[in-house]
């Protein structure tokens, strides 16, 4: 039971943290937020050179990246694959619009939620899990 406890504990309290960090910023958030389907976000949709907001998710490519991205840039190894994996991500399902790929919003961000929000999160949770459980046997030699 001990042990069940911790599990759903380790599991569960990033999310709170997450959620908790959001909800205590979202007071302190000046600009007019963007709604789309009827879904109010925390961030705007302007165009800032200075931090991210949902205009890099709607122009990753002609913003986002020229803008914001300092560390992944051609030469940082794996660039190639980080690049591939990622726009594979974003264009899952695209459909070819006057010889350019241009990806459906509702499947974008059904992959970002099954990458980010489940996967990950779960892969680095197994993780954590496999890590305590060989530490825990590596004790008790």
């Amino acid at each position: 039971m001990k042990q069940i406890t911790r599990n759903s504990l380790i599991f569960l309290l990033p999310f709170a943290l997450m959620i908790l960090v959001n909800e205590s910023y979202r007071p302190f958030i000046k600009e007019k937020p963007w709604v789309y389907l009827d879904v109010t976000s925390m961030n705007s949709a302007i165009y800032d050179l200075n931090k991210c907001t949902w205009a890099c998710h709607n122009s990753t490519t002609h913003h986002c990246i020229k803008n914001h991205i300092k560390i992944i840039k051609p030469g940082f190894p794996f660039y190639n694959q980080i690049n591939e994996f990622y726009f594979g991500i974003i264009n899952f399902n695209s459909k070819k619009i006057n010889g350019k790929k241009v990806s459906d919003i509702k499947y974008y961000a059904a992959m970002n939620l099954i990458f980010l929000v489940v996967l990950w999160p779960l892969s680095m949770y197994l993780l954590l899990l496999n890590y305590l459980r060989l530490r825990r046997k590596m004790t008790k030699l």
